[in-house]
């Protein structure tokens, strides 16, 4: 059975190339499945053996160790940039989205408006 190793879903085109070379270079035989068109499947990186699996999850989280360590922290205006450019390049994620918190929010709110 395949384990997954690392998730692709929002990481930068870099950092997933950066993973895949870590994986080849360590001679991990691993394979990468999409999130499809609708991105409703799980994109990733998965390892069919157990041990390389293992192997893998420790390499990528020593992986993630120094990155975290190098990175700078965003401020709100970045943070906003990043969302709005991600809502550009996946418009129906985003609109559902939306529409979810959207609903939610107003579902939250309802009992005390009708109090009123």
């Amino acid at each position: 059975m395949a384990t997954l190793v690392f998730r692709l879903k929002y990481v930068p085109d870099e950092e997933a190339d950066d993973i895949r070379q870590l994986l080849t270079d360590n001679d991990i035989a691993f394979y990468e499945t999409s999130a499809g068109r609708w991105q409703v499947s799980m994109a990733g990186l998965w390892v069919k053996d157990k041990e390389q699996a293992i192997k893998a999850r420790v390499l990528i989280h020593e992986d993630q160790r120094v990155r975290a360590q190098t990175m700078r922290p965003i401020s709100l205006g970045q943070w906003i940039l990043g969302y709005l450019q991600h809502a550009k390049e996946n418009p129906a994620e985003a609109f559902f989205t939306f529409i979810a918190v959207t609903l939610i929010l107003g579902l939250s709110i309802l009992p005390f408006t009708l109090w009123l």
